[in-house]
């Protein structure tokens, strides 16, 4: 891969390339059919996929799997990839600076943020919270080298699957790095779809990992094929043990239509998030930062990722009332703004903002209607509070947040009511008590992570992924059961 450095979409810039094919030969590459594709103004250079083709990279796969990982102790391969992390946490590591130099030309976030963003969540896989995410899902992660003692009184395995086939997101800088953990974590080689709309990153990462330790580099790959490609899809699946899909509700229905019978699928769909404020959080000492807190949560990837919040609901009877507080978080986001503006719009996008700010716009003129809020100029952020919700609308996204009045936790959790399959994400700002109380009442809505306002983008090392541990999803256990002559006895 070119390392060189000139400036994103410039004329000296040559093409990037987007793959990541170690079990390929020199002369194999050479003599495939290239295409090149531009994202933001950067030209992405990718191997022309085909059945075939995909076909003998996944066999390599496994093979490389085999020799290289199926044995290998799972504590060597955390160690391996707290080196990799290690070196992303320098500013100056190569691979780090020129994911800093691109992605923001290819996602259109700004540089500030994409900076941030990359530094705070590749830290989630540092040596020790890797231990940690281990141990969030397996109380002995040695389970993955042999059979260990169970609870019955025999023993148990767990094995990954040999292959892994997983279609990358790219709404999120750096998402990619959790399928890539989570597949070699539990001794899977992967086969990486990358991202239409960001198809970098995986790659970047991979070529990290080669560098410090190419038979693990070897059990991956990172291709990119059109979505949607039938013939393409079925040649990818066929040798998976596992298909792991991150995306809209049309693609992964589109994936799973091609997942052959008896291979897993695991599919992350549309996501609903959102915030509950307290009237601990609603005091004078207190109301400004809760404000900033909830702004960057709405602001940061522009609420593209499925932790973002699209709404909040602030308890009244506090010091601050919610719609001084909703006036507050506007002033937050437009002091985010203008640090780091928000990506540029399709006109697609435009056209649903412009339609939803323009209905909220004209309610705002009635009397007892809605407080509306908005940049000084275009449609950057809009922040509307309403005080007599009838029922959650999920946001245009976009930086886009609806702010409502309640009294408390029970008319949260009835105008959450329709959407309980499609939650996840709750950020509260509250005392610790009242924390207690709310818990046990939103997780039985539906949500399966909560977390402090300001920390809404950034889930915890070993979460549960829609409420499902991210290692137990792909591994299958083998047990041994007692003698039965222990049995007997």
């Amino acid at each position: 891969m070119d390392g060189s450095l000139a400036v994103p979409g410039s004329a000296e810039a040559p093409a990037i390339d987007g793959y990541f094919l170690p079990q390929l030969e020199t002369h194999e590459l050479e003599g495939l059919d290239w295409r090149e594709m531009t994202v933001g103004g950067i030209v992405v250079r990718v191997p022309q996929m085909s059945p075939a083709l995909l076909d003998l990279v996944a066999s390599r796969l496994l093979a490389a799997q085999r020799e290289h990982l199926a044995n290998r102790p799972v504590m060597d391969v955390v160690d391996v990839l707290g080196k990799v992390f290690a070196r992303w946490d320098d500013p100056d590591y190569h691979w780090r600076v020129r994911a800093e130099a691109v992605l923001p030309a290819v996602t259109g976030y700004a540089p500030a943020m994409v900076r941030r963003g990359l530094a705070r969540y590749l830290q989630t896989f540092r040596h020790d919270r890797l231990l940690r995410f281990l141990a969030q899902d397996l109380e002995d992660p040695l389970i993955l080298d042999g059979f260990r003692p169970n609870g019955a009184g025999g023993r148990s395995k767990a094995y990954g699957p040999r292959l892994t086939t997983q279609v990358l997101a790219g709404n999120v800088p750096g998402l990619a790095a959790w399928n890539v953990v989570c597949t070699l974590l539990v001794k899977s080689a992967m086969l990486g779809k990358s991202a239409s709309g960001e198809p970098l990153f995986a790659v970047f990462l991979a070529q990290s990992i080669a560098e410090e330790d190419p038979a693990l580099a070897s059990c991956l790959a990172v291709v990119h094929w059109g979505g949607g490609a039938e013939e393409i899809e079925r040649a990818a699946f066929a040798r998976s043990d596992a298909v792991v899909a991150t995306g809209g509700g049309a693609a992964i229905a589109s994936v799973s239509a091609r997942v052959p019978s008896g291979v897993r699928f695991i599919a992350h769909g549309h996501k609903v998030s959102f915030a509950v404020i307290g009237v601990e959080a609603l005091t004078e000492a207190e109301f400004a930062n809760t404000a900033r807190k909830v702004a960057y949560d709405a602001s940061q990837y522009d609420q593209q990722g499925c932790l973002s919040p699209h709404a909040v609901f602030a308890q009244r009877g506090g010091e601050v009332d919610p719609g001084r507080f909703a006036a507050a978080v506007a002033e937050q986001m437009q002091l985010f703004d203008l640090a780091e503006p928000r990506a540029r719009l399709g006109l697609d996008e435009h056209v649903a903002l412009d339609r939803v700010r323009s209905t909220q716009e004209f309610r705002s003129y009635a009397d007892d209607g809605p407080l509306y809020f908005t940049a000084p100029a275009g449609n950057n952020w809009t922040v509307v509070h309403d005080s007599r919700p009838e029922t959650l609308v999920p946001s245009p996204l976009n930086r886009f947040l609806r702010i409502h009045s309640v009294e408390g936790i029970e008319e949260v959790l009835h105008l959450m009511e329709p959407l309980r399959r499609d939650l996840q994400t709750v950020g509260v700002a509250c005392s610790p008590q009242t924390l207690e109380a709310w818990s046990d009442a939103l997780g039985a809505c539906g949500v399966d992570r909560i977390c402090a306002v300001g920390s809404m983008p950034e889930p915890a090392a070993g979460w549960h992924h829609d409420g499902v541990g991210n290692l137990t999803a792909l591994i299958r256990w083998v047990d041994i059961e007692p003698p039965a002559g222990s049995r007997a006895e």
